[in-house]
């Protein structure tokens, strides 16, 4: 197996295959979709580079590395249609070669590898469809674990200057990335200590860590000054503090669906005169009062609670991975088990892929989940997967061709079904290919620009409200989105609250003849043409 990086072997072979297909399928396919809510946040913070805006452009709450990547697209003048396929085609690829060299780290044949691969294509192909900032941290991820996990990991300096450096760039794609590396690249490294037999090599250890920490600490100290200095206080991110607010004892389940205030507190600014929506930074919105599980003896069980729904959720994201999650979990744990003490840390190829499903699930634990935040464990369960098949296939009784190939299938299709399943419904109906083609139009058709607002009903063309529907749209008519209506307010109070914001154009949502009676004094621009959108230019009265 040492020979494989000297020659052509079959699994380059299928590496290639697989490399090919998923370009295909990412320039045929579902290019609208990615087009998130969320990747219009980051084009308008590459816009502001762009511009020149940059007090406004740095920002405590979305990760800067995306948007950095969006420049050069943007500047060179691509459509954001194309930027952002490019991007996720990059992202893609550079994983797909990332797990392909991860895959060595676990002692697996090249047969295994090669299987490991093709459930690669539908699950990359999904993961695309998300978010991207989340398939960015992946791709980070996956190369910051093959350095990492390398058994040579002591021997040179540069792996641990570069895991730094990978490190800083996690913490760049999204702020989960600063914690999680500071912790994991300390355990790993123990790991490391412990599992070396020679004292120049624990030396090395402590001289790599040094290097990494001193090399994170260089490159991320940057960002951590700018925006601190911008919001007057030391941070590293202003999302931790709101997301954590809004899980307290009392609160709604609106304030953990949404996030924010900003979703049904009614109108807000936009934070700056080139930002469209109060969601580029949340940060100047109202705040939930924070609180803390230390407080009262009520408030820590609400937190035990809050931690044991989030590992009851986080076991569900597994599984909706693969049905052999938790089995794959088990064999590692009993593969561990199996391990004489001593001999533990030398396993690296089985104890550190635990160890990082554990810790980066664990810190979520404190918030909630949502599976795309967990992708990184997606891969590593069907690394370990392999892992585990690896082992199987050494028992006599695996080593029946027929029992094989039905266990090979049966793993493969276990990790492929939810992706292919989803991307599937995704293609047939998604809310940002419809508001794109429905913000095309509206700027065509009516000449669409300026402040907007919007009530708060259920939208019926879409599984999502008006607020998510109408903030998309306000991107791609190059207009403020204000936000919508907050619930119960009066027709009376509505009316004096577009003037106070000047807002032009209020869009509702949902049957017209339940419009508030004052809106049928204003032009209605669209007069029954777009099903379930009626739009009124408030600055044109009948």
């Amino acid at each position: 197996m040492n020979n494989f990086r000297h020659k052509f072997n079959p699994i380059h072979t299928i590496l290639i295959i697989v490399l090919l297909t998923y370009s295909v399928f990412i320039i045929a396919t579902c290019h609208y979709e990615r087009l998130t809510g969320d990747a219009t946040i980051y084009l308008s913070i590459a816009e502001k580079y762009i511009r020149g805006d940059f007090s406004n452009a740095i920002n405590g709450y979305w990760g800067p590395l995306l948007s950095w990547l969006l420049i050069p697209f943007l500047y060179l003048g691509s459509s954001h249609l194309f930027a952002i396929n490019a991007l996720n085609l990059i992202f893609g690829l550079l994983t797909i070669i990332g797990v392909w060299r991860l895959s060595y780290k676990f002692q697996i044949n090249e047969k295994t590898g090669s299987i490991i691969l093709l459930p690669m294509i539908p699950v990359l192909l999904f993961i695309s469809l998300i978010e991207p900032m989340d398939f960015l941290l992946l791709c980070i991820l996956i190369f910051y674990l093959n350095v990492v996990f390398r058994k040579d990991y002591p021997d040179r300096v540069s792996h641990g200057l570069f895991s730094g450096v990978l490190g800083a760039c996690a913490y760049f794609a999204k702020p989960y990335g600063l914690p999680f590396f500071i912790s994991h690249f300390l355990l790993i490294n123990a790991c490391h200590y412990f599992g070396s037999s020679f004292k120049e090599h624990k030396k090395n250890v402590l001289r790599n860590a040094v290097a990494g920490l001193v090399m994170f600490s260089l490159l991320s100290s940057v960002w951590i000054a700018l925006i601190s200095n911008k919001y007057n206080e030391f941070t590293f991110s202003t999302m931790g503090k709101p997301n954590f607010a809004q899980l307290g004892p009392g609160l709604p389940d609106e304030y953990l669906v949404y996030g924010d205030p900003i979703f049904y507190e009614g109108f807000y600014n936009p934070p700056d005169k080139n930002s469209f929506v109060v969601y580029e930074d949340p940060t100047y919105a109202k705040k939930i009062m924070p609180w803390s599980p230390l407080k009262s003896w009520s408030y820590f069980k609400h937190f035990i609670k809050l931690i044991s729904r989030n590992i009851h959720e986080g076991l569900r994201i597994y599984e909706s991975y693969s049905r052999l999650s938790i089995t794959i979990i088990i064999a590692y744990i009993l593969l561990i088990f199996a391990q004489p003490f001593h001999k533990l840390f030398s396993r690296g190829e089985i104890l550190y892929p635990l160890l990082t499903i554990i810790l980066y699930t664990g810190g979520y634990t404190l918030f909630h989940f949502e599976a795309r935040y967990l992708w990184i464990v997606n891969i590593l369960l069907l690394l370990m997967g392999g892992k585990v098949l690896h082992e199987l296939f050494q028992n006599e009784f695996f080593k029946n061709k027929t029992i094989k190939n039905i266990l090979i299938v049966f793993f493969i299709l276990s990790f492929i079904l939810t992706p292919i399943k989803s991307f599937i419904e995704i293609g047939k109906k998604n809310i940002n290919k419809e508001m794109y083609i429905l913000g095309t139009e509206l700027s065509k058709r009516y000449n669409i620009h300026g402040n907007i607002a919007s009530n708060r009903e259920k939208v019926e063309i879409s599984t999502h409200d008006a607020w998510h529907q109408t903030f998309r749209l306000a991107y791609w008519l190059k207009s403020r989105y204000y936000g919508q209506a907050r619930e119960n307010i009066s027709d009376e109070e509505l009316e004096s609250e577009l003037k106070k914001y000047n807002i032009d154009y209020y869009f509702f949502w949902g049957d017209p003849n339940s419009a508030p009676e004052f809106l049928s004094q204003y032009r209605d621009l669209t007069r029954g043409e777009i099903p379930g959108l009626t739009i009124y230019f408030l600055n044109n009265r009948k």
